[in-house]
């Protein structure tokens, strides 16, 4: 009976958060409107998003780069003596 009331309360807490997102949808929409921005403004935004995109992937390859080369860096041994352990 005790996981009943849990999962009970659980889809209760789902339930009331969904229309609380859902209310705060509605009240922007209707004091800010949906205007979502003339064409070339939506166009303009899209670039600077896809620039955006090709600089993140960039420095992604960059990371792995590095952590693939710090990996075998730690995975051979230590070439200096008093490296050793």
């Amino acid at each position: 009976m005790n996981s009943f009331l849990v999962v009970a309360v659980g889809v209760g807490v789902i339930i009331l958060c969904s229309g609380v997102v859902r209310c705060a949808t509605m009240y922007m929409k209707s004091r800010y409107g949906d205007d979502r921005g003339t064409p070339a403004q939506t166009n303009e935004f899209q670039l600077r998003l896809d620039e955006m995109d090709k600089r993140l992937h960039d420095i992604l390859d960059v990371m792995i780069a590095l952590s693939e080369k710090f990996d075998r860096w730690e995975a051979e041994p230590s070439r200096d003596p008093a490296v050793r352990s």
